[in-house]
């Protein structure tokens, strides 16, 4: 019988850079490390919240880092875009759960200089997911930052200034801002996760 990801239609290729980081089986896959523990399946999928990370791949060898709220989500962005990669081992996924904290500077991958490494983030195409960029961006960069939301936009507090920004994101908060993080994120079409993308793309 087929393994989760073989029956979700994940290439090969991918399957075989996670094997060693998750558990599965038939109906369901186990990603558990140290204190990171989230579980999958076609009907459900627990995001932990925590201070813990999942990781997979040599930070050592990573020259592009990609960091996501869910290592379905990971898995599924591999998957989606496998035939960019010659190699993936110059490949690092970072899952924070579902919401990303400052603790992720304390994990080895950042720990070092990270100017020469490309950083992306793969969270949710929706309003929580552009605050988990915006957040995540800011403790990579070490940038004190503030949101507030209202009724139909939202406040952002950054380097002394504050920005009222009705659509959200990262991009949109360099460009009220005049300010670049050089990090890059990357959003599903149509479907609210990449793990959603996936399955959509599955069972059609």
């Amino acid at each position: 019988m087929a393994s989760f990801l073989e029956a979700l239609g994940v290439h090969p290729r991918v399957r075989r850079f996670f094997k060693n980081y998750i558990s599965e089986t038939c109906e369901a896959l186990i990603i558990e490390q140290d204190n990171y523990f989230e579980h999958a399946g076609e009907s459900f999928h627990r995001i932990p919240i925590t201070e813990a990370t999942w990781t997979a791949g040599d930070h050592g060898l990573a020259s592009h880092i990609f960091i996501c709220g869910s290592a379905m989500d990971a898995i599924a962005w591999l998957h989606l875009n496998h035939f960019r990669f010659r190699s993936f081992d110059h490949l690092l996924f970072i899952s924070t759960g579902a919401v990303p904290n400052s603790n992720l500077n304390d994990a080895a991958p950042l720990q070092n200089n990270t100017q020469n490494k490309k950083i992306h983030l793969l969270y949710s195409n929706e309003p929580l997911g552009a605050i988990c960029d915006i957040k995540m961006a800011s403790f990579i960069r070490k940038f004190p930052i503030k949101i507030r939301a209202n009724e139909n936009d939202f406040i952002v507090t950054f380097r002394s200034e504050s920005y009222t920004i009705k659509n959200l994101s990262l991009h949109s908060l360099e460009k009220a801002a005049r300010f670049h993080f050089n990090i890059r994120t990357h959003k599903p079409k149509k479907h609210t996760t990449f793990y959603e993308q996936l399955k959509h793309r599955h069972r059609t």
